[in-house]
């Protein structure tokens, strides 16, 4: 079977509709299927334990972290942007290291990702050491709020260095299979991003501030260790040598990048936006104390796990169905599932017990996930130019879309703290449930409308196609 050739004139005329998609899976599955080799089951270990630490770093002080910036006269707002410049340094770094890839080489990237960031997340421990200032003084305690920042700066920039090798190694180590690996590889973020709370609430009630990052920091160090040993020198990780077959401005203006990065963002946000509020909100309105929070944070990756691959098969056994219906659908039910969080004041005799707020944290996660799955393909497909053919990304160009992917997906987690934890000072938790599950259904229209038009543009051209004249 030929190639799938894209038209790149306008959105519609570059949809991942469902007859290209069918034609594109049938051409892959067309091809002779190999078991995967001793080298790719290394390359896809350090790729998933890479993209795990990367985004556990994330989240990891949001359980204990405002109790602890309260002791330095630091309100909830600054905690949430020192929980958020982790993501801001990540939203900053991804596209420089994807577009130094090739330079620096894939092995490079992710070792000295590893090691920089396993050192500052055990030298962040360190500021529990720091002397809490008087109950009678007031003042922020400049000294620490510095140092947290400038940890988290460092520990960011050393995620994003082997965040984005992790990404590039699935890509071009797996050129069959690109969206199945893209798709664990979420899952390992997914699980990071959401795991990082209750795992540090735990090591913090057993052992303090240094226990969290140092150990932590250790796993991380330990990781490096294991990469430097498994990850294969040659192959797939060496292509320094090699230039992107897409200029930056060409995956820019591709409308099927475009819209999945922006719909990533987003998901981004819905990963996040309880990060610096849960645990205020379980502490006073339950009375939880840490050890119960941190059970209730661990609902989160729970489902994160269960519906990355209920999202990919889905996919795969309805190819037909677009996959911009089941992110507007994806939208409207995680609407739903926020005015129930809330619960939402517009609802006045809406109830929210405990376990009806665990069942929406979990809801919450698998929407989030699956929907990040439904968008991810968009960004990774075969693309083509306004000359025709398609184009296969070779590793600098995955390696510079996977820069893209991870930059846009690290905006949201950052804006979603700072946003929530602004939120929070004005009104109440209810509100800002409303405020996202009303962001949820505002996306859900546009995506739809989007959808209706390539529709209808994709008929009209069909038809223009029918009634042309033939020549001779």
């Amino acid at each position: 079977m030929g190639k799938v050739n894209f038209d790149d004139r306008s959105l519609v005329e570059n949809g991942w509709n469902p007859e290209t998609e069918m034609l594109y899976q049938d051409e892959k599955k067309s091809k002779k299927k190999l078991s995967f080799t001793r080298e790719q089951k290394s390359i896809f270990c350090v790729a998933f334990l890479a993209d795990l630490f990367s985004f556990v770093c994330v989240s990891l002080p949001a359980p204990f972290l405002p109790v602890v910036d309260e002791s330095h006269n630091i309100s909830s707002d600054v905690t949430g942007w020192i929980l958020g410049i982790y993501s801001l340094v990540q939203l900053a770094m991804f596209p420089v290291f994807g577009k130094l890839m090739h330079r620096i080489g894939v092995r490079r990237t992710l070792l000295f990702g590893e090691l920089v960031c396993g050192i500052f997340v055990i030298a962040f421990g360190l500021l529990e050491y720091l002397p809490v200032p008087d109950p009678t003084d007031k003042s922020i305690d400049v000294t620490y709020l510095v140092l947290a920042i400038v940890m988290r700066i460092l520990q960011a920039l050393g995620a994003s260095a082997y965040a984005t090798a992790a990404m590039t190694l699935l890509t071009s180590a797996f050129p069959d299979d690109t969206i199945v690996m893209l798709g664990y590889g979420e899952i390992a973020i997914g699980i990071g991003s959401t795991i990082g709370p209750a795992l540090g609430s735990l090591l913090y009630r057993l052992g303090g501030f240094m226990t969290v990052f140092g150990g932590i920091g250790g796993l991380i160090i330990l990781v490096f260790l294991v990469s430097w040993y498994l990850l294969p020198a040659e192959s797939h990780t060496k292509k320094e040598d090699e230039k992107a077959n897409w200029t930056l401005k060409e995956i820019l203006t591709h409308p099927n990048v475009l819209l999945s990065v922006i719909l990533i963002a987003f998901f981004g946000m819905l990963c996040t936006m309880n990060n610096p509020i849960l645990e205020p909100e379980l502490r006073s309105k339950f009375g939880l104390s840490q050890d119960l929070s941190s059970l209730v944070f661990l609902t989160v990756p729970v489902f994160y796990l269960i519906s990355a691959p209920i999202a990919t098969n889905f996919r795969k056994k309805f190819k037909n169905f677009d996959n911009l219906y089941c992110t507007t659908i994806n939208f409207v039910l995680a609407a739903v599932v926020y005015l129930l969080m809330g619960p939402s004041p517009l609802f006045v005799h809406l109830q929210r017990p405990l376990w009806l707020l665990i069942v929406t944290l979990g809801l919450q996660a698998f929407l989030a996930e699956a929907g990040v799955i439904f968008t991810l393909e968009l960004a990774f497909i075969p693309m083509n130019t306004r000359s025709g053919p398609t184009r296969e990304m070779n590793t600098a160009t995955q390696a510079l879309v996977s820069g893209i992917w991870l930059t846009t997906f690290a905006f949201g987690e950052f804006l979603s703290p700072i946003l929530s934890g602004m939120f929070i000072e004005k009104m109440s938790y209810g509100w800002t449930t409303t405020i996202y599950g009303v962001m949820c259904l505002v996306l859900a229209v546009i995506v739809l409308l989007i959808q209706l038009y390539r529709v209808i543009r994709n008929h009209s051209r069909k038809a223009d196609s029918e009634n042309k004249p033939l020549l001779n």
